[in-house]
């Protein structure tokens, strides 16, 4: 990673009181590395230059920080590359994460990501949220659900609901036009026991765009 975007990375995630140690820095680095190792393999990500990367998967998934306590029960949902879990990981070295991606190839590969890495108490898993079984073994379990390309937020309510315990949060990353998404979301946020927490806005650097997270609470 060029020392430019060492820099970028490191002062972008301070905006989110992130503080990046030399471990931590390594691990961005080596991750960087098998991104572009395997994407082109593995049809990975469409965001080919290591600014991109460093922007809109690493600084990007590190927005959630803030929200997570280090010793939470978390599940990425429809992880892809591994973000945002692993970049959280990274940071928060407490949490015990599960990566759930469909895809074969990908799951394989964010399993490789975690020995690299040498992240204990993370594993990828060939599953879909909505598969019965496995929502059976980890029902009411999970503190929070984080969820960046899943779908709308019925959506990602809807799976999220089952693995949830009382108190357990879903963490949706979202575009900043995210209103008419919201209303139309209202009446599954009420039967499933939801309520709006927070919806946490912020930018992307180099002009990469307006997010926001929107943060809703299991409650009944």
């Amino acid at each position: 990673m060029r020392s430019e975007l060492k820099e970028l990375l490191k002062s972008e995630s301070a905006r989110y009181s992130v503080r990046l140690d030399a471990k931590a820095m390594a691990q961005f680095e080596r991750y960087m590395d098998l991104l572009q190792e395997y994407s082109q393999k593995l049809n990975l990500t469409g965001i080919e230059s290591e600014e991109g990367i460093v922007i809109k998967h690493f600084v990007d998934s590190l927005s959630a920080h803030q929200f997570l306590k280090n010793n939470w029960f978390v599940a990425d949902f429809g992880s892809g590359i591994g973000c945002p879990g692993i970049p959280l990981k990274i940071v928060k070295p407490g949490l015990k994460l599960i990566l759930l991606e469909s895809n074969q190839k990908k799951c394989a590969f964010i399993n490789l990501v975690v020995r690299n890495l040498k992240l204990t108490d993370a594993r990828a898993i060939a599953h879909r949220a909505e598969d019965r079984a496995f929502q059976t073994s980890l029902a009411g379990s999970l503190n929070a659900v984080l969820a960046r390309a899943l779908g709308k937020l019925d959506l990602i309510l809807k799976l999220s609901a089952p693995y949830l315990k009382m108190g357990g949060r879903v963490i949706a990353y979202k575009s900043a036009q995210i209103e008419d998404e919201l209303k139309q979301a209202e009446k599954i946020l009420a039967q499933l026991g939801f309520r709006q927490e927070r919806i946490f806005e912020y930018a992307l650097p180099s002009d990469a765009g307006l997010r926001k997270l929107v943060i809703l609470k299991k409650t009944n």
